[in-house]
């Protein structure tokens, strides 16, 4: 199984529990697996959200981490999250008049590569796919993305495809010959989760521990040291939506966009915006119990 597969997961995130917060510059600081003291066994794989405010203009603009396949009491609970805000700007490379209805949704998953493989891994890892489950008909729902056609135009002028390919092969030569043995401890232990009782907890547990791994690879392969269509061309028009509502009178804000993108908007939140990261909340994205009852984060 090779490493590049969880880029799919980016490309492209009960009771909430406070607490301290620190500078969030790279992905891993969105995503974390908590696990009981003294065992190995994660218990969960949790996103975070990011609350970025400025108390003499009372404008509070929240990052809330997503991952596109996660359990359903997941997206429940942030779909009662985001009733909290004025605006919830969401990424979603369509037209702008877009309707993501049920109807929508399934022509998506048809149409679109991408979504069919996330879809699919929400099967194969008994997990939701975000799109069915997040109510994107709300009346606060924004959508803050490029068009096809703009990310098209992006993505040739940056030269991206080429780009991730070349980084690509960058990365495989850094870490050839000192990787060999990691990769059959791998292919080893995902052949060992067919032979468990509960295959998909299994594999779940093991492609948490992979996935939180190779973040910073991935994000690396993704946009590079010079930003990419993918990312930056992304964030720069969800931020163009953000000073729109902010103009319009709006005083509570998220951006609901996928974890690679995090850092960026982290910046421009507080070197642009001048927003203060005040608090990180976690909000449990993996069950990796066996208890499917035991979703509040500890």
């Amino acid at each position: 199984m090779k490493k590049y597969v969880f880029l799919l997961l980016f490309v492209c995130s009960t009771a909430f529990a406070a607490e301290p917060l620190k500078d969030q510059t790279t992905v891993c600081d969105y995503f974390r697996l908590t696990q009981k003291e003294g065992k190995r066994q994660p218990l969960a794989l949790e996103t975070a959200v990011v609350k970025f405010t400025d108390a003499k203009k009372q404008i509070e603009v929240d990052l809330v981490a997503a991952v596109h396949v996660g359990d359903k009491g997941y997206y429940e609970e942030l779909n009662e999250l985001f009733k909290t805000y004025d605006s919830v700007l969401f990424e979603l490379v369509a037209d702008k008049d877009v309707k993501l209805d049920k109807k929508a949704v399934e022509k998506k998953k048809e149409t679109s590569s991408l979504s069919g493989v996330q879809s699919g891994m929400g099967d194969v890892l008994d997990l939701a796919f975000q799109l069915e489950v997040v109510d994107y008909t709300a009346s606060n729902f924004v959508h803050a993305d490029l068009s096809p056609t703009e990310f098209a135009k992006r993505v040739a002028e940056r030269g991206d495809l080429l780009q991730v390919l070349y980084r690509m092969m960058i990365h495989s030569l850094k870490k050839s010959g000192e990787g060999d043995e990691n990769e059959l401890k791998l292919q080893g232990r995902l052949l060992g989760t067919f032979f468990v009782s509960n295959t998909s907890l299994a594999l779940k547990r093991l492609l948490a521990k992979e996935m939180v791994n190779q973040m910073d690879d991935s994000m690396w392969i993704i946009s590079g040291d010079e930003g990419s269509a993918i990312i930056s061309d992304r964030n720069a028009a969800a931020l163009k939506v953000l000073r729109q509502r902010i103009k319009k009178g709006d005083k509570k804000v998220a951006i609901f966009y996928g974890g690679a993108h995090l850092p960026e908007f982290t910046k421009s939140l507080k070197n642009e915006f001048r927003l203060k990261p005040t608090e990180a909340t976690w909000i449990i994205a993996w069950d990796l119990t066996r208890d499917k009852s035991a979703r509040k984060t500890q």
